[in-house]
Formats: structure tokens, sequence, C-alpha cells
């Protein structure tokens, strides 16, 4: 009984790995997107997506991910559903919040997923108008 009790006391420690700290997970809480119509996206986890989704059909991965952002034929006899996320890949310990997620479906079910890390484009800044470019005649300086 003693050694029960002892083992059951050293499993409810906190463990040191990153991928079930405290913090990891309250800072993939704290991550969400708005995509789309105004709705916040969880972040998904790289790994998950390449595990779980394999073999679930087009309509298990629209429930999971709502409607394909992409639709379109890969070459073969498959088609590809995209979608923009964010993903927290578990190699780097980074959220990417703008990944681009290709599920591949073969004979209707899930074949393959491919994810491609991606950041968030850069904004474009409105140019400041510059003073001088032309003067009165129409030319340049």
């Amino acid at each position: 009984m003693l050694l029960v009790l002892v083992s059951f006391n050293f499993s409810c420690t906190k463990s040191n790995n990153p991928y079930r700290s405290d913090s990891n997970l309250q800072n993939l809480e704290m991550h969400s997107q708005v995509v789309g119509n105004a709705e916040k996206v969880p972040v998904l986890r790289k790994l998950n997506l390449q595990t779980l989704t394999i073999g679930k059909n087009r309509i298990e991965i629209e429930e999971l991910m709502g409607p394909p952002e992409g639709k379109s034929l890969d070459g073969g006899n498959g088609f590809l559903w995209d979608y923009r996320r964010p993903v927290y890949d578990e190699a780097t310990n980074k959220v990417y919040g703008w990944s681009l997620i290709s599920f591949k479906f073969l004979k209707g079910l899930c074949s393959s997923v491919n994810i491609r890390l991606e950041t968030p484009p850069l904004q474009l800044t409105t140019p400041q108008p510059e003073e001088n470019v032309a003067d009165n005649n129409g030319e340049s300086p």
C-alpha cells in the first residue's frame, strides 16, 4: 500500500517536460487568431494534426477545422483542402500564426497532412506623400 502511495505522489508532481508545462499551455491558450468572419480559432499542435487527422473523412475534418479556405485537385486521383491557422510547433516551441495546412484526401479519407509553418505577412503601410515630387509644370525635379 505504501508503495502505491509513493508512486502516486511522484506521478502527481509537476514534470520538467516543456510540452506539458503549465506556462506552455497558458501560452497556447492565450494565442488565438481571428480569421475570416471574425471568429477566433484555437492554436493547433503540429504533431496532433499530423497524427490524429490521418484516416478521417471530409465531414470529420470539416467539423474540426471548419469549411476549407481553398480546394484543389492534387494532380493525381486526390484533392486538397487548405486552411490558414495558427500552429504550435513542438520542435521550435513557437506558435506560427499564419501556417498553411493542406489535407490530402484519397478515396474520401485524409491520407496526408502537409503543414507549412509561416508567420503572418507584414502589414503594408501607406506611403507618405513626398514633397516636391513634381513642380508646377508636371516635371519631376
